[in-house]
């Protein structure tokens, strides 16, 4: 008794000086000032565990281990290589190894799971057997159980992530709807925060696909970069503000960007025979009609932007498309429709053209025009040859006139002649 009294007597001095941190404190209530587990007779001085608190480490058999909290790796058994700091840190741990625990609740509910990380009250809270997670925050990873190889920095990062494997979340919140969603990774506040069953995203930025829920494989960089739905599949919003609207599209910046640079000036694009189906010649009514219908404008786009620009207006080229397209821009939905015209899912539906598309109408109306142009220089040929045939039929005529009237002079003289 008198032993213990001068032990507080020291660790209390130690405290005041600074002199001992959180380790040597652990190291000096392992000692003999708080209940620790039993002591292994078998195990060597390398397999020393270390407990400090009420009921730390009071079972285990497993070597090197260190508990310091109240029922701080309360129930281990043969688990080995643990690290638990904190109230009930790592506390249904039996069996699991390599595991470092610090804070309250950190790593509770762990049993087998090992080589996990969990640094925050309740992080990784109720996991029981994922193996290589790396929470570190308030409440990171806390209702996570089996899932595997996940990582978690930020207060209530993957909060509510069961099983989802391979997924990076860094900053408040990120992740925060994640439940099975795999190969997921957030970076920066509610980044993916409403995300729950979609794999594969990535998310860098501010709130970065904020509004993505089951959508897959879809890419948001920049803050805000979003999506004006939860399911869309293989999207890409780049830049602040930028919102995507339909799968397998790529948004470049928001409604206020009015230029592209790049030291090329087409896009190469597949036109390769094996990738398209439904191949069939244009229409007629796609050619010459359509193209003589177009308005060319010239305009400024009213975002504050005051560069004068030539095009068309998506409303003017619909009117000169044949009636029979004008439902399908109007009813179909994204990637169902007409590339040339399509119209956004937006709340106002904003009207969108693809300038590439006009071009095979283009050609189609110069075809057109060329055959015309044929068509009537054959005709002029025509014209031609039969012109030149009544020039002859005009010769031979006028060949026996010529012999008719010569006949006639002779037969005058031999009048003459003759009287």
């Amino acid at each position: 008794m008198a032993r213990s009294k001068r032990v507080r007597r020291g660790v209390g001095k130690l405290l005041k000086s600074g002199m001992v941190g959180i380790v040597g404190l652990a190291l000096l209530l392992g000692s003999g000032l708080a209940r620790a587990g039993p002591p292994n007779p078998t195990a060597s001085d390398s397999s020393a565990n270390t407990a400090g608190g009420t009921n730390a480490l009071v079972m285990t058999t497993g070597p090197d281990n260190t508990g310091f909290g109240y029922e701080a790796l309360r129930q281990n058994t043969t688990g080995g290589l643990n690290t638990a700091i904190g109230v009930s840190a790592l506390y249904g741990n039996t069996t699991g190894g390599d595991n470092t625990a610090i804070g309250v609740a950190a790593l509770l509910s762990n049993t087998t799971g090992h080589e996990n990380t969990a640094s925050g009250a309740y992080a990784l809270k109720s996991n029981t057997e994922g193996i290589d997670n790396t929470a570190s925050g308030r409440g990171a990873l806390i209702y996570n159980t089996t899932a595997n190889y996940n990582t978690a920095s930020g207060a209530y990062a993957l909060y509510k992530n069961t099983e989802g494997d391979d997924n990076t979340a860094s900053g408040v919140n990120a992740l925060f709807s994640n439940t099975t969603g795999v190969a997921n990774t957030a970076g920066g506040v509610d980044a993916l925060y409403a995300n729950t069953t979609g794999s594969t995203n990535t998310a860098i930025g501010l709130q970065a696909g904020l509004s993505n829920n089951t959508g897959s494989e879809n890419t948001f960089v920049g803050a805000a970069a979003d999506a004006n739905a939860g399911s869309y599949m293989n999207g890409t919003a780049l830049g602040f503000g930028a919102v995507l609207t339909a799968s397998n599209s790529i948004a470049l910046g928001n409604s206020s960007i009015s230029r592209i640079y790049a030291n090329v000036t087409t896009i190469t694009g597949i036109s390769d025979r094996r990738r398209k189906k439904d191949i069939r010649a244009l229409d007629p009514d796609l050619g010459l009609d359509f193209i003589e219908k177009l308005q060319p404008v010239s305009y400024r786009f009213n975002n504050g932007d005051e560069t004068e620009r030539y095009g068309f207006i998506a409303q003017d080229l619909e009117q000169a498309l044949p009636a029979s397209l004008h439902d399908t821009i109007q009813r179909s939905e994204p990637e169902h429709g007409l590339a040339l015209i399509e119209r956004q899912n937006d709340n106002d539906r904003t009207y969108r053209v693809s300038y590439g598309e006009l071009f095979a109408p283009i050609v189609k109306a110069i075809q057109q025009q060329q055959q015309e142009i044929e068509a009537e220089r054959q005709q002029n040929a025509e014209l031609h040859h039969a012109l030149a045939a009544v020039e002859d039929q005009v010769a031979a005529l006028k060949a026996q006139n010529d012999a008719l009237r010569q006949s006639m002079e002779a037969q005058r003289e031999q009048v003459t002649a003759a009287r």
